[in-house]
């Protein structure tokens, strides 16, 4: 049986985030939810949590359902903190993009700017630091709003 692309993708994502608790999400009954919730520790000891959604794609299209838009646009606008990460089939790069870029995703794929790219081989902290920078950098947005 071949194992599908985002499956493989999954488990090797798993293997590079060892200091990742993943709970992988299978969620018929709520259609749009991402497919990965983690929690890790980030570098000043606190917990940063984190939805991900998985696609692979072999051309510049990413393709997001309705209900995945706009679950993560709005998680994302309420302060949430999701990802949509994309490995591009076949050379494996990683594109990293924050869930407020759905939308805009669905509509120009990999061609919309993204938060960072990784070649293949993907280094694990490079992956955690964009995270937890996006997350530092929406707080310092927020600490400047309320001024």
């Amino acid at each position: 049986m071949t194992t599908k692309p985002e499956t493989r993708f999954w488990k090797k994502l798993k293997e590079i985030t060892p200091k990742v608790h993943w709970t992988r999400i299978e969620s018929f009954s709520s259609p749009g939810i991402p497919d990965l919730h983690g929690v890790f520790r980030g570098k000043d000891g606190y917990p940063i949590s984190v939805f991900v959604e998985l696609k692979c794609t072999k051309l510049k299209k990413v393709a997001l359902t309705p209900k995945q838009i706009s679950w993560n646009y709005s998680y994302n606008e309420a302060g949430g903190l999701n990802f949509i990460l994309v490995e591009t089939l076949p050379n494996r790069a990683l594109y990293i993009y924050s869930g407020g870029m759905a939308r805009e995703l669905s509509i120009t794929g990999i061609e919309t700017e993204p938060l960072a790219t990784m070649p293949y081989p993907w280094h694990p902290g490079k992956l955690l630091g964009v995270m937890e920078s996006f997350l530092h950098y929406r707080e310092s947005c927020d600490i400047a709003t309320e001024s």
